[in-house]
């Protein structure tokens, strides 16, 4: 589901500026059908005081945040053993900000809005859910085609190309997924229901949070508790006894007797 479409920035530098308009282009196509996903284009989200930065696109998931900055890394990029990032333009390395250590700030403040804001964004704060401080947000960076990244001081575990975003996100979220159903019946893992994923994504769009316009949390749990097998498929069906359980010892035990057949009689 899309709630902030992409919008062309044409003060951006054109080869970011495509690579930006292909990964929306990507997401919109993975995830315009899928209720258990949401996605914004370009949110700004502040990393220190009165200071902000813009997020590309942000992926609201059932499990958590996807930040994804398909903007920064374009051209020849060099990054130093001090993890100093330059651009190479018209033959002289100019300085640039590490996108990767900035995003951290961002994350790292934006998990504190959250948990400032709990009361206001989660509407069964439980088990995994009391605190923000569990849920899991990832970080993407997009290299653009045709640009290089050297040099020693570089970690490119979470810069990919724009090919394999979608599939990267899918990856990660059935990781989640599975981690649900293996984890102590899902009570460690941080899931997100429907309403506070609408309710996150006007906070983080600066909208006021308004819970009569998003689908209810309790219904929506309603619906999926009832919904039953497909014909002629097995499920497993449990039952409760009502009669008492009876508790038997082991001096109560007795031995039963051995049956003499006509051949030992014999």
């Amino acid at each position: 589901m899309i709630l902030k479409e992409y919008e062309h920035r044409p003060d951006a530098d054109p080869r970011s500026e495509e690579t930006c308009a292909e990964a929306a282009k990507r997401l919109k196509n993975a995830f315009k059908g899928n209720e258990d996903v949401i996605l914004l284009n370009d949110i700004r989200l502040p990393f220190e005081q009165d200071r902000t930065t813009n997020v590309d696109h942000v992926v609201l998931h059932s499990y958590g945040i996807t930040l994804i900055n398909s903007r920064a890394i374009y051209g020849k990029i060099e990054v130093n053993y001090r993890g100093e990032w330059s651009r190479n333009q018209r033959g002289q390395n100019v300085a640039m900000q590490n996108p990767i250590e900035l995003f951290k700030y961002v994350s790292k403040h934006l998990r504190h809005q959250l948990t400032e804001n709990i009361g206001l964004l989660l509407t069964r704060p439980k088990g995994s859910n009391k605190t923000f401080e569990n849920m899991p947000i990832d970080v993407l960076f997009i290299q653009a085609l045709k640009s290089a990244i050297i040099g020693s001081g570089i970690n490119q575990s979470n810069i990919i190309f724009v090919e394999s975003l979608t599939q990267t996100i899918n990856r990660a979220f059935s990781a989640y997924k599975k981690r649900e159903f293996q984890m102590y019946g899902g009570l460690d893992t941080f899931k997100i229901p429907r309403s506070d994923m609408f309710a996150i994504a006007d906070f983080l769009m600066g909208k006021e949070v308004d819970r009569s316009l998003y689908p209810d949390a309790e219904e929506s749990d309603t619906k999926a508790s009832a919904k039953t097998l497909p014909e002629g498929r097995r499920g497993i069906v449990r039952a409760r006894s009502t009669r008492p359980i009876k508790i038997i010892k082991a001096k109560d035990i007795k031995p039963s007797r051995k049956k003499t057949t006509s051949n030992e009689t014999s």
